[in-house]
């Protein structure tokens, strides 16, 4: 009983041991700040020392970043106890003007298993670089376009769209956003931008706050301070559409349905000198309830579309006179217009009607 007791305390003890003895590291920095730094002196390096406070050797098993601009470099073997090991992280700034924060998280075999290391900066865009990322520019401003694009926007929903730019000078900016539409909301983040920075615009449209549908374009001005004496206008693009989400199947059975008498009004040749030429547009209601018209349209300044009712009962028809100015022909050579029908039926809320010409 003696030696079995003795035994057990032993074993109790190279157990206890054993469960204290490991590797331990502590990183002497998990984060670097590279400052402003000009994107022409190409990759720039830091490292992350770490010391091993354990019993046990310990290794770095894995370091990976999260962007392929941001590399880390270490070696695999074990690091002793009381000894010293580097990652070196190199960053590649090309192409990538502005402010940045990249991660790189390093897997131990020791205590803590896993760790996260911090760099970051703001890189100053090359000319070049600027012209391609940024092709508008106002003074110290540039932005990335002059067209905020929403596509599609329901009735009863919101879209959102951003537009970066980026400071290229050397002062700090705070950029205006004014002449807004009502229906859309902008925040500029940050509103107080270093120099060599980037900014946000960042835009939500209310599509119930449109009385128009179809494509509905607007615009807004952006300078770079209240004080700055000159504007760009950014044009906004939207579709605004009807959400036939909530109907039942028997309400889509009982839906109006859009028909026109053609797909196309060519009116072949036709002199730009002569007179407006008129033509008529069938639009007939195969379904069965009311059809509404919501908006007739063409963009083209040449085709002009007047419609003599915007509500058609189920198997009724009405018409739409569509005149062409020959002398507003772009080009004053080739036609080509469209004319779009947006209505409540479901499954052609959107019809579109070519006018061709050949004017000479």
């Amino acid at each position: 009983m003696r030696f079995s007791s003795i035994f057990s305390v032993i074993a109790l003890g190279l157990t206890a041991f054993s469960a204290s003895a490991e590797g331990r590291a502590v990183w002497l920095e998990q984060k670097h700040d590279f400052g402003a730094f000009d994107e022409s002196i190409g990759k720039v390096f830091c490292d992350f020392r770490l010391v091993n406070t354990g019993d046990e050797p310990i290794v770095i098993l894995n370091a990976r970043a999260n962007c392929g601009c941001t590399r880390p470099e270490y070696s695999r073997e074990p690091i002793a106890p009381g000894d010293t090991a580097t990652v070196r992280v190199g960053f590649d700034p090309t192409g990538r003007p502005g402010r940045f924060m990249k991660y790189v998280n390093v897997d131990l075999d020791g205590k803590p298993t896993r760790t996260s290391l911090t760099i970051q900066g703001t890189v100053i865009g090359t000319s070049n670089t600027l012209k391609s990322r940024f092709p508008v520019t106002l003074g110290p401003m540039k932005l990335r376009s002059k067209i905020i694009p929403y596509g599609e926007v329901l009735k009863g929903h919101t879209g959102a769209q951003f537009l970066e730019g980026y400071n290229a000078s050397s002062d700090t900016l705070r950029p205006v956003v004014a002449d807004l539409p009502p229906y859309i909301k902008v925040l500029v983040e940050p509103a107080v931008v270093p120099p060599g920075d980037g900014f946000v615009i960042s835009t939500v449209l209310n599509a119930s706050e449109i009385d128009s549908w179809g494509v509905v374009t607007d615009s807004m001005t952006v300078s770079p301070s209240a004080s700055y004496p000159e504007k760009i206008t950014v044009e906004t693009v939207a579709i605004i559409g009807e959400d036939f989400s909530g109907l039942t199947q028997k309400q889509r059975e009982n839906a109006p349905r859009i028909d026109t008498d053609v797909t196309a009004i060519d009116l072949e040749r036709i002199s730009p000198s002569a007179a407006p030429v008129k033509r008529n547009l069938t639009i007939t209601n195969k379904g069965k309830s009311p059809l509404m018209i919501r908006r007739i349209s063409c963009p083209d300044k040449a085709v002009d579309v007047k419609l003599k009712t915007t509500e058609i009962k189920p198997g009724k028809s009405t018409k739409a006179e569509v005149t062409v100015d020959p002398s507003k022909v772009e080009g004053g050579k080739l036609l080509n217009a469209r004319i779009n029908i947006v209505a409540n039926d479901p499954d052609h809320p959107s019809t579109m009607v070519r006018v061709v010409a050949e004017v000479k």
